[in-house]
């Protein structure tokens, strides 16, 4: 049996960030139904952009790294007064882009972003285990992020040209969000699609094994490289280099062209999710007029499914619940279909202009109907049982579940 500290407590950050996602996701794709109803007199692209990247794609990213990282690290998870105030932070943040006040905006994002920051870099520091190799990438993303913000700012507050708003943007969802998706889920996915069992964390040493760190630097540098030259020089096939990078990080890991070994509804969301991040990734590249309608596709269907799968796992795995429920997860497939309808009528959208409006309300509202069942199925579980779960047994020094 596993002596490590079970994982799983009242005060695990992803009670709090989850919801606050749903809510902020819910906020930011609402106003494609309002506008198309007559509810409100105009809508904001740009607006709806950051309160879906700022706001509900990273309250789950907060949730999920502020409770993994100190499991990861072996130390403590942050004060609930500190996930508060950063939880305020991100509805400042998301509430001033409702409202087109973006220098108020970005400033908050930046600030709540610098506070994940010094919060994930304070127990790294004091860590006593050593995290999976991949989190190298989640250290280069958080460091791209916080780039796009800053520069996001600027642009805000006139201090930068508006020629660098896109690439601003840009650092975050292509930059921050895919290295995320590739350091998280190149330790993680795998073993949601049952190919690797969940290890046990191992006390650090003082010459960590490095194994394959150069290689993800690398795919991190060029990821960040091809931001810089596609969107701040204009040098556009630098698209492919990214989509290279990420099939060739994502391929070897997660073996996407297997069938999940895990028959669940999990593992099959994650492996939907994959081939979406790669296909969005490709697609964006290679049909550059339609770049923000196939963006959609890595943001609308990949990150999306996959952050479905991994707050289910999450919430399941640190609320004291049994992993069964990741078999035939009703909410969870619901919540994946009204994804997939979504993205593709989203991107129908735009091959058929005089629907288009129609085709936006009809994602929005199937999107909304997908998230929230999946979604208040996922509060029962979060405000249910909160007393840990069994420690997982250890067969040859690794964890046999997550």
């Amino acid at each position: 049996m596993s002596t490590a500290a079970p994982h799983g407590a009242p005060s695990d950050p992803f009670r709090l960030f989850f919801p606050l996602g749903i809510v902020l996701g819910v906020a930011g794709v609402s106003i494609w139904p309002a506008y198309f109803f007559g509810l409100t007199p105009g809508f904001s692209g740009r607006a709806h952009a950051f309160v879906q990247a700022d706001g509900f794609l990273y309250a789950f990213v907060a949730g999920f790294l502020l409770t993994a990282i100190p499991r990861f690290t072996g130390t403590d998870v942050p004060r609930r007064s500190v996930q508060y105030a950063l939880a305020a932070l991100l509805i400042l943040a998301t509430s001033a882009f409702e409202v087109q006040a973006f220098a108020v905006g970005h400033l908050a994002f930046l600030a709540a972003h610098a506070t994940v920051i010094v919060l994930a870099a304070r127990r790294f520091r004091r860590r006593r285990q050593t995290p999976p190799d991949t989190f190298v990438l989640v250290g280069a993303g958080m460091a791209t992020g916080l780039v796009g913000a800053a520069i996001n700012a600027a642009v805000a507050f006139e201090v930068l040209a508006p020629r660098w708003d896109t690439l601003g943007r840009r650092t975050l969802t292509e930059g921050m969000v895919l290295l995320l998706v590739l350091g998280v889920g190149g330790f993680l996915g795998p073993r949601l699609l049952g190919f690797a069992p969940m290890p046990v964390p191992q006390i650090a040493s003082v010459t960590p094994v490095k194994r394959r760190t150069s290689l993800y630097l690398a795919a991190a540098a060029v990821v960040i490289g091809s931001l810089v030259g596609q969107y701040g020089l204009g040098f556009e096939p630098l698209a492919y280099a990214r989509a290279a990078t990420v099939s060739a990080v994502l391929l070897p890991t997660m073996k996407p062209w297997r069938r999940p070994a895990s028959p669940t509804t999990v593992a099959w969301c994650v492996w939907t999710g994959v081939w979406l991040v790669i296909a969005g990734s490709w697609l964006a590249a290679a049909a550059p007029a339609y770049r923000v309608d196939f963006l959609h596709v890595l943001f609308m269907g990949g990150f999306t499914l996959l952050i479905l799968a991994v707050a289910t796992r999450v919430t399941l795995s640190h609320g004291g619940h049994s992993l069964e429920a990741e078999r035939r997860n009703w909410p969870l497939r619901l919540g994946m279909a009204g994804g997939l309808f979504a993205l593709a009528a989203r991107v129908g959208a735009t091959f058929t202009p005089n629907a288009f409006f129609e085709l936006l309300a009809l994602a929005g509202v199937v999107w909304l109907a997908g998230v929230l069942f999946w979604g208040v199925a996922l509060l029962r579980l979060i405000v249910g049982r909160t007393e840990p779960p069994r420690a997982p047994d250890v067969v040859d020094g690794r964890g046999a579940a997550g």
